[in-house]
């Protein structure tokens, strides 16, 4: 090979060198920019409940029972929390006697709310009872109770004593997109 075209075999390939370097150069620069979204945040909601009748016996403490014998009693709940809610509630027992536990001549109950019956029968059958209609937070809702010791009882019932517990529920409103 003469010395030309070595030179020009060389500065051939000197320029395809600089190409691949200037085209490397190329794609390695950029721009970049960034933004934020600062101090965004969730908070969940409080589900609480409270009621009128809360301390114990403060519902019903009735001595001197006799069959016949009807009470009547109220209890207001109040939505204390921030977030809507509807309810059930239910009966318990401690000491299972025949007050409790005859669903005949044992102690029977209707429960309502306004003119809505939501239960009515024995007692001890008061499973869970729920109440559809939704409480807004700072809400109150009230329920009625009318006890009934039946005429039908006899002498099996003297001197029994029956404790209950009536125990409320909330459950929240259903999220919604927002």
């Amino acid at each position: 090979m003469n010395g030309s075209k070595r030179l020009t075999i060389v500065a051939l390939v000197a320029l395809l060198f600089i190409g691949v370097t200037v085209d490397a150069d190329r794609t390695a620069a950029s721009f970049t920019a960034t933004t934020d979204n600062p101090g965004n945040q969730f908070v969940t909601a409080r589900l609480a409940l409270s009621n009128d009748k809360s301390a114990a016996g403060a519902l019903v403490n009735l001595t001197k029972l006799v069959p016949g014998d009807t009470i009547t009693r109220a209890v207001t709940l109040t939505n204390t929390g921030d977030v809507g809610f509807t309810y059930v509630f239910s009966a318990s027992q401690a000491g299972n006697t025949l007050l409790w536990s005859d669903a005949v001549n044992g102690l029977q109950v209707t429960a309502s709310r306004g003119a809505t019956v939501l239960y009515t029968g024995a007692l001890k059958n008061m499973g869970t009872v729920a109440v559809a209609a939704p409480v807004a937070s700072g809400g109150t809702d009230a329920i009625s109770y009318v006890f009934t010791f039946p005429a039908s009882a006899g002498n099996t019932f003297q001197s029994l004593t029956q404790d209950l517990t009536i125990t409320y529920t909330a459950t929240q409103l259903a999220g919604a997109a927002r």
